[in-house]
């Protein structure tokens, strides 16, 4: 009973700061990675079978450049009624090798289950047709309670970084 009422008051809510992070091995150099992720956000690539289960998907993007400030918009379709919406982000940090986003809006229905914070991306050249590239996301639980819910979010998230890796940090056919 005590696990149930998680959520209901202050006192009895764990923490709602989430991080997942996932890296793969993305067969481009340093150089192709970075001109990858410096493009408009690529949304067209099918999304992992998990996130294709009812969530809201991302339909259109925009913005581009990794210098500070540097925007970032994703147009999320609705869900269970809902209109449409966007999260907007933008670059707050930027350093060889790393780039940080940070959300100034988010307006998608995704803010029902999560609340995206932002998120890092870090490359590493292995040799020169290898790096390494790891997307960390930052985001805060908003379903209780966490016993039954932080499990599927860390999955949905793990899935979106994954997906966020090959869609926008892997060059488009591979290049070297």
């Amino acid at each position: 009973l005590p696990m149930c009422l998680e959520g209901v008051v202050p006192e009895l809510t764990l923490n709602r700061s989430q991080t997942v992070a996932v890296t793969r091995v993305v067969d481009a150099s340093r150089d192709k990675v970075e001109a990858a992720l410096a493009l408009s956000p690529r949304v067209g690539t099918q999304l992992p079978r998990f996130l294709r289960i009812g969530f809201p998907r991302p339909l259109e993007a925009s913005g581009e450049g990794l210098f500070a400030g540097a925007p970032r918009t994703v147009h999320f379709s609705g869900a269970e009624g809902d209109p449409p919406g966007d999260l907007v982000m933008k670059v707050m940090e930027r350093r060889p090798g790393y780039v940080r986003f940070e959300t100034v809006s988010d307006r998608s229905k995704l803010t029902q289950w999560v609340r995206w914070d932002g998120s890092e991306v870090e490359w590493k050249q292995i040799d020169a047709t290898h790096t390494a590239v790891t997307w960390r996301v930052r985001f805060e639980r908003q379903l209780d309670p966490a016993w039954y819910f932080v499990p599927w979010e860390r999955v949905a998230v793990h899935e979106a970084a994954k997906y966020l890796i090959e869609a926008n940090a892997t060059p488009l056919g591979g290049a070297r």
